[in-house]
């Protein structure tokens, strides 16, 4: 398993900040947040993207999972108006594309959100008419669509493994592939146990800690998951794919390096992270 920092927690600082940090830190992996004011798909362009590119090349860093900022902006994989939903669809796949550039070959993506007008099982059908267009763009390119449950706080669609799995056995694409977020695992009652036994294989984790009650992800140890017990089920499934420390909020946004470094300091403690 590696280490990855990610992006989100400096966005109030400039992205070669990050970069620095992550030097500082002994961390070459990176999971790219694609927001402003880091990089937005549809500002800059190529030439930003080469930029950027050329950033990590000269720190020896690399993408592992590329994520496009899917909560906040208007873009709804699951929207039952058919217009914002192309509109979404035609947005992932403008992040898909980033992705490759810069020699990155995983992007996450969520179920999106159902209109509370519609059924549930309506909104279901559009998110996976979305996601399975995704999935075919991404075969074609030998790119893996990291599939992410959000919280029961974010979305009413897929918010658990069982909906990976469901959303999986319909889209039935090869690209798509589930992953772990330690908080909207644990909101869902379930364990990493639950995933393996699930699933046929994990692509990626998010590495956070949670109160337990909401949505937050918090630094570790400044909740209550066990994430220590987490890292230890993953090492003994045989789960060699990065652990991204995906920490948010605003008392973590004005000090990121020291909140990271905090966190990177006690994974390493437990020697079982390859960087």
């Amino acid at each position: 398993m590696d280490i990855a920092g990610m992006n989100i927690t400096y966005r109030h600082f400039s992205f070669g900040h990050f970069l620095d940090s992550m030097s500082e830190l002994g961390v070459d992996r990176i999971e790219l947040w694609a927001g402003e004011p880091h990089f937005y798909a549809y500002r800059g362009g190529l030439g930003q993207l080469r930029r950027i590119r050329q950033e990590l090349r000269s720190r020896h860093m690399k993408v592992i999972c590329y994520t496009p900022e899917q909560c906040v902006y208007p873009y709804n994989l699951a929207s039952s108006d058919p217009d914002l939903r192309q509109k979404s669809v035609d947005y992932f796949m403008e992040n898909l594309y980033a992705a490759l550039e810069l020699d990155c070959s995983m992007m996450l993506v969520t179920s999106g959100i159902g209109d509370f007008h519609v059924s549930q099982d309506e909104s279901w059908k559009y998110s996976a008419d979305s996601i399975g267009r995704l999935a075919r763009a991404a075969e074609k390119e030998g790119a893996t669509l990291a599939l992410e449950p959000l919280t029961r706080f974010e979305s009413n669609l897929m918010t658990d493994v069982k909906g990976i799995r469901k959303m999986m056995d319909e889209v039935r694409s090869p690209a798509l592939r589930g992953m772990i977020d330690a908080v909207a695992m644990q909101l869902a009652g379930e364990t990493p146990g639950d995933y393996f036994s699930t699933l046929p294989e994990l692509c990626h984790f998010h590495l956070i800690d949670g109160d337990g009650t909401s949505d937050a992800h918090l630094a570790l140890d400044d909740g209550r998951l066990d994430w220590r017990e987490y890292l230890a089920e993953l090492q003994s499934h045989g789960y060699q794919g990065a652990c991204t420390l995906e920490i948010m909020g605003l008392h973590y946004y004005q000090h990121p390096h020291d909140v990271v470094k905090d966190s990177i300091r006690k994974i390493r403690e437990l020697n079982i992270l390859s960087s």
